[in-house]
């Protein structure tokens, strides 16, 4: 678990950093488009394909430190043995949710690798971007597995 989380991390501070890349190139876009009258050309491509690294990349790290929302009401009136096969029982749908959009991303990265797509303006390739979200899905399902089996021995203790 400790490796999942200091990667899940890592990727978590990439996706800072794009983050900050990403607010930089939008200033430098806006004073550009204010002071000149002349906006940097791509902004908008650019800008879609960092919020891929930033969404993705931090998943991880969000589900490793359990700041995911979860509304739990109606669970908290329950053992800690039902608890745990509730936690065990949604979180295996979500793994296997996880699962499908990681592998379905690397099966289009491979697609949209193979017919050389770019984006429209200033031709970025699209396809690490692809690789990008499943990487993110594959972190986050590590996570998600790790997570499963605390709460499957939550659910067999209690």
């Amino acid at each position: 678990m400790k490796l999942i989380e200091a990667v899940s991390r890592s990727l978590a501070i990439a996706a800072s950093l794009v983050l900050g890349a990403l607010m930089l190139l939008t200033v430098a876009d806006v004073t550009l488009r204010w002071l000149l009258n002349h906006p940097i050309i791509g902004t908008t491509e650019i800008t879609e394909s960092m919020m891929a690294c930033i969404a993705f990349f931090a998943l991880a790290w969000c589900a490793a430190e359990k700041s995911h929302l979860k509304v739990d009401m109606l669970i908290d009136r329950f053992s800690p043995r039902i608890q745990g096969v509730m936690d065990s029982v949604t979180t295996l749908a979500g793994l296997c949710f996880v699962a499908l959009i990681g592998w379905r991303s690397l099966l289009e990265g491979i697609a949209v690798w193979q017919l050389k797509q770019t984006s429209s303006l200033i031709k970025i390739p699209i396809y690490p971007f692809y690789y990008v979200i499943a990487a993110g899905c594959t972190m986050l399902c590590l996570v998600m597995a790790s997570q499963l089996v605390e709460h499957l021995i939550k659910a067999v203790r209690k």
